[in-house]
């Protein structure tokens, strides 16, 4: 005969085994060839506290460590801002003055520096960006560069 006792302890490994089978087979899909770039770039100016922000994509982000980095200590912001994200998810950010394009990786909830591309040594006058996929491609004025999160494109 079966006790109460039996019945229960078969009902708690019952819920067990089913609370295991539910989470072992839990729902499992990953979404491939994932195009993250965005089609022309992004002309922000910072506010008075460093943040830019592109409402139509849904960025935003602080550019003061990377003026200080740039420029140094106590340096003024620049009037804008110009950023581009390309087919892999990196953004490029550089700014008129700079001599660099800082390429960031997205991670959750922050850009991790991933390279440093210089390229000027008298700062950029009128940069802008274009995707030209698979690279990014820089414009200053008559000058041309075709970049990659790893650097300057042969």
């Amino acid at each position: 005969m079966v006790s109460m006792k039996h019945l229960r302890l078969l009902g708690n490994i019952s819920a067990a085994m089913l609370l295991v089978f539910a989470v072992a087979c839990g729902p499992s899909l990953t979404l491939t060839d994932v195009d993250y770039a965005q089609p022309m770039e992004s002309v922000a100016s910072p506010d008075q506290d460093g943040n830019v922000q592109d409402v139509r994509l849904g960025v935003s982000f602080n550019v003061t460590p990377l003026n200080v980095k740039e420029r140094g200590e106590g340096a003024s912001l620049p009037e804008e801002v110009r950023f581009i994200r390309s087919r892999d998810g990196y953004y490029f950010v550089t700014a008129p003055g700079y001599n660099n394009v800082y390429v960031f990786e997205a991670k959750e909830r922050v850009l991790d520096l991933h390279e440093i591309i210089r390229v000027s040594g008298a700062g950029l006058a009128n940069p802008a960006f274009n995707q030209r996929s698979p690279y990014i491609q820089l414009i200053d004025g008559d000058v041309e560069y075709r970049l990659t999160k790893d650097g300057l494109a042969n």
